[in-house]
């Protein structure tokens, strides 16, 4: 990044953030980061959904890794692969095709917990009625139409769909219903059976959690730095030691043992890391993994800061 431009850069803004996160003594400020997005002032105001957060972070850093020496990293943390397909059930004709994916959005509405959601996401669909498959010469056939999983990747980021729009009410709602997920998840289940070579189990290792209703509130996340269960809770420029109970089971949602207290507390993005992975993701930094001309360069902004002051 050393010929980047300081204001617009985010794989820069990014390094300050981790560079500060490594050196500095308090908190550490994110606006320069969301300033790089092209979210000014006004807009870091406007509560921008984590999952457009999570994409524009991962597309502006793929690009800028193309044609280095770590091209292909972000996919290579984050990529899993599915099948989308539609077969026809009288005659001998499927159309599939295979598509990568980010982040999975998992429905939270009438689903008790993750397990669930995952068993409700690869489900078929029959189209059968006036909702026949157009097959092409085949003319309109019914059909089964679904998803099939090829491969989870190291990373995986579960987006829990706990907002959702109300045609009853022609708004969005925020869905506070219990929704459980496990400390360890596995999802062998859930890949098609020639994928199953490795074993899909993995460690929460983050749970972003969201208090309030749809037009607004507060945004905690947990995180479990090191993957060995010791949870930590960074809220806002606050971070502390926090119980597992506080970080998983305490953000289900859902109803207390009094009925009428409803919380509107609870996870609404997951963040999961293959157990087989947990080294190589979570490994440690050291001052030699940071570019000597990147911390010339921060020191030199801080300087002309602390001059300007």
């Amino acid at each position: 990044t050393e010929n980047d431009d300081a204001a617009k850069s985010v794989p820069l803004a990014l390094q300050r953030v981790f560079y500060e996160l490594q050196f500095s003594d308090r908190p550490v400020g994110t606006k320069k980061l969301t300033k790089s997005f092209g979210w000014e002032s006004l807009d870091s105001f406007m509560q921008h959904d984590v999952q457009e957060l999570c994409r524009v972070l991962l597309d502006n850093m793929e690009s800028k890794m193309k044609g280095t020496c770590v091209e292909g990293t972000i996919p290579k943390l984050f990529e899993g692969k599915m099948l989308s397909y539609i077969k026809c059930k009288h005659i001998d004709y499927m159309s599939s095709r295979t598509e990568p994916f980010y982040d999975i959005q998992l429905n939270v509405k009438g689903k008790k917990n993750i397990y669930e959601s995952f068993k409700d996401y690869i489900t078929q669909e029959t189209l059968d009625g006036d909702n026949k498959y157009d097959a092409g010469e085949h003319g309109l056939q019914e059909a089964e139409k679904g998803v099939i999983f090829l491969q989870f990747p190291p990373v995986l980021h579960l987006q829990l769909m706990r907002f959702q729009y109300d045609p009853a009410t022609d708004a969005n709602i925020k869905i506070n219903d219990r929704f459980e997920f496990p400390e360890r998840l596995v999802l062998d289940e859930y890949l098609r059976a020639a994928d199953k070579a490795n074993a899909a189990a993995y460690i929460l290792h983050a749970v972003l959690v969201h208090s309030g209703d749809n037009h607004g509130g507060h945004y905690v996340v947990y995180i479990n730095p090191k993957g060995d269960g010791k949870w930590c809770k960074f809220d806002d420029d606050v971070v502390s030691r926090c119980t597992k109970q506080e970080a998983i089971e305490h953000n289900f949602g859902g109803h207390d043992d009094d009925i009428t207290v409803k919380h509107c507390t609870n996870a609404y993005m997951l963040v999961y890391i293959r157990e087989s992975h947990l080294k190589e993701v979570l490994a440690h930094v050291t001052e030699e993994d940071i570019p000597h001309s990147l911390v010339e360069r921060l020191q030199e902004e801080k300087r002309q800061e602390a001059q300007r002051r």
